[in-house]
């Protein structure tokens, strides 16, 4: 008899909006699609619909991107009616110490200005990796060699996010909780755009934002809040 072969649960996009040390809330969240051929059909019939071939960004839903928006709201109002699901994590830069996340922080003042900066940058990263390694935690009961894809960007150079979430998380749990960590472009793959409409439209609501194009956004992600959606503070201790 074969052994019975481990099955993949989730693909896992995850996000993040907001600076680090800066103010207000920078926010973690995570997309979670098990079918992603329903998904991506979805996506394709409403792009058909409105003619809309761009890149899915909430941050490019301006006062005047009614097209945008009214596409924006579709796909979302449909796509999270299916199997997925979202969940985010705020974090406020108030309480956030970035000396926590990288050690040099708290003696720069004896460090150069390219040396202090470059400390302070390895403390965002490092913030951000901790915080969607803590969402990936909160989440990993439903999670078997999930695939968790992160949008393509340009990275420092020591910042070693995809060995550090496989690593911390599967070593934790003492299983193959993630079996990969990959990077992946927005421009090839919508699950990405769909990740930040709804990160987007989350971080939006803490700022009070008034752009009624991407108000009309965040009231349909705010339909799901509770259900398809759970977002919440973290808690310093």
């Amino acid at each position: 008899m074969k052994p019975q072969e481990s099955k993949r649960s989730h693909f896992v996009y995850q996000d993040e909006s907001g600076v680090v040390g800066t103010t207000g809330y920078f926010v973690v969240g995570l997309l979670f699609v098990k079918d992603r051929k329903i998904i991506y059909e979805i996506i394709d019939k409403i792009r058909k619909k409105h003619d809309y071939w761009k890149e899915l960004h909430f941050s490019e839903i301006f006062p005047a991107s009614s097209k945008r928006s009214r596409v924006a709201c579709e796909l979302l109002d449909t796509i999270l009616r299916e199997h997925i699901y979202f969940r985010a994590l705020a974090v406020s830069n108030e309480k956030l110490e970035l000396k926590h996340f990288d050690g040099d922080i708290e003696c720069s003042k004896s460090l150069s200005e390219k040396k202090r900066r470059k400390a302070e940058s390895r403390g965002r990263f490092r913030a951000y990796n901790y915080f969607t390694k803590q969402l990936l935690i909160e989440n990993a009961s439903i999670l078997n060699e999930a695939v968790v894809y992160l949008d393509k960007k340009v990275r420092m150079r020591d910042d070693n996010i995809f060995q550090y979430l496989k690593r911390e998380i599967n070593s934790k749990f003492g299983r193959t909780v993630i079996r990969a960590v990959e990077s992946r472009d927005s421009k090839k793959d919508d699950l990405i755009g769909i990740a930040d409409l709804v990160l987007g439209a989350l971080s939006y609501d803490l700022k009070k934002g008034s752009n009624p194009m991407k108000l009309a956004v965040v009231r349909i992600v705010k339909q799901y809040v509770g259900k398809k959606i759970r977002f919440r503070e973290w808690v310093f201790k």
